[in-house]
């Protein structure tokens, strides 16, 4: 598929075909190049929880106010973000040159250690920005999805096991749609979302 086709078929899908199923290998395919998303310092703040189990799935639908796709879709997955991924650094930069890692390593704890909001915002960033590239990577599968932000982010926690230092980012329902979504809503003017210079600046024009 196009990549202008992928975006533009790139629609959040709320009503799944229940009897279609996505396998773990298929799933892994798609981790391959969700995992190639950017993120701050290369710290790969996200984790994908996947829920196949039917009772945890019906627990998480309670969670979140009982919305259809949590139950119906073919792969629910819970994307959470690391708060103190920056921890991690030494590991994930272990195999680079070590002129890199003496300059690189102490500027990532400098920058992040005690900065509990920064923390918070990059993990919620870099999940983000992971489920982004998985919403197209699976539309160029002809997969749906749906992301969801509307449930109880402790609930979802305590039933997925999420340990202090993990927030749920967002839910992701993912699978095949049971029909066509109605037409697009409306989309703002190019000029009226993007500026030049500054907020008060002309709209871009071409």
């Amino acid at each position: 598929m196009e990549f202008l086709e992928t975006v533009q078929q790139r629609r959040s899908i709320k009503s799944y075909q229940p009897d279609k199923e996505i396998s773990d290998a298929e799933l892994k395919e798609l981790m391959q190049e969700v995992v190639l998303s950017p993120s701050s310092f290369n710290l790969q703040h996200w984790t994908f929880i996947a829920a196949r189990d039917t009772d945890l799935r019906e627990k998480i639908k309670a969670a979140a106010w009982g919305q259809e796709q949590v139950g119906t879709c073919s792969v629910l997955l819970v994307i959470c973000g690391k708060l103190n991924a920056h921890q991690d650094a030494p590991e994930i930069y272990q195999g680079v040159a070590q002129g890199i890692q003496d300059k690189v390593l102490p500027l990532i704890k400098g920058f992040y250690d005690g900065k509990e909001q920064l923390q918070r915002d990059e993990a919620i960033r870099s999940a983000s920005l992971a489920a982004m590239t998985l919403m197209l990577a699976a539309q160029n599968r002809g997969w749906a999805t749906v992301p969801m932000i509307g449930f109880d982010p402790e609930a979802v926690s305590q039933l997925v096991n999420l340990e202090p230092n993990y927030i749920p980012v967002m839910l992701m329902a993912v699978g095949f749609k049971k029909e066509d979504p109605r037409p697009r809503d409306y989309r703002r003017p190019i000029e009226e979302v993007f500026k030049i210079n500054t907020l008060d600046g002309p709209g871009l024009k071409g």
